[in-house]
């Protein structure tokens, strides 16, 4: 039985929330970002009617991402009844990074910006992790050195097999076409994609990190 005390402070805390929430930092069709009731956090919270979503999964995908520097660190994960209004907290870096300049608020605009996601996303699926959001509305860039951080993790899965060899490839793509040289890319995802409807599987991860680790060279764009 929890005490009574443990009770008012539940109820304290979720009042200063609840103050927060009505001021949000950003919200969308499945969620809310506002402050934490601790300092340097936000909360990422789940609205009723929201996509369903498997919070704990997010936050430990991030939390992969956040150990390679791609994504805040994740504080916790908070589940309730039914799995409405489940929250992740994480950590507010707003005072480090900034919004992505975008094409129509969706594109992110500097394709050297570009490459460079492009380069996370290919190593995240080397980690077993595929990203299907990557927009701008969902990252932040360093304001520094221009970094890419990827905020929201909703749409991501875990990848093996030639499930993990096509996100390679994908990414691989997208940032040789990021940086100009499409026609590359294009002949890259076929073999990589014909070698898989081959069925061999382990040479076309091979041609994949190949391709990879090219693109992990490009440190500019014409």
């Amino acid at each position: 039985m929890r005490k009574a005390g443990d009770l008012i402070n539940e109820f304290l805390r979720e009042g200063k929330l609840k103050d927060n929430r009505s001021d949000p930092i950003g919200s969308g069709a499945y969620g809310v970002v506002y402050e934490s009731d601790s300092p340097g956090n936000v909360m990422k919270q789940g609205v009723a009617g929201g996509f369903d979503n498997d919070f704990v999964q997010e936050a430990n995908l991030q939390s992969i991402a956040a150990d390679m520097g791609f994504a805040p660190r994740v504080a916790g994960v908070e589940r309730f009844t039914g799995g409405i209004g489940d929250r992740i907290e994480m950590e507010d870096v707003r005072r480090n990074f900034e919004p992505v300049q975008a094409i129509q608020g969706l594109y992110p605009a500097d394709p050297m910006f570009n490459v460079r996601s492009s380069q996370q996303m290919g190593q995240l699926a080397l980690k077993g992790v595929r990203l299907d959001d990557r927009k701008a509305d969902n990252m932040m860039q360093n304001k520094m050195t221009g970094r890419p951080m990827q905020l929201d993790f909703g749409i991501a899965d875990r990848v093996t097999a030639e499930d993990q060899v096509m996100a390679l490839a994908d990414a691989t793509e997208d940032g040789f076409r990021a940086a100009g040289i499409g026609d590359i890319g294009d002949i890259f995802r076929e073999t990589v994609y014909d070698l898989i409807n081959g069925g061999q599987i382990n040479e076309a991860m091979d041609i994949a990190k190949q391709g990879f680790s090219r693109l992990q060279k490009i440190k500019q764009v014409a």
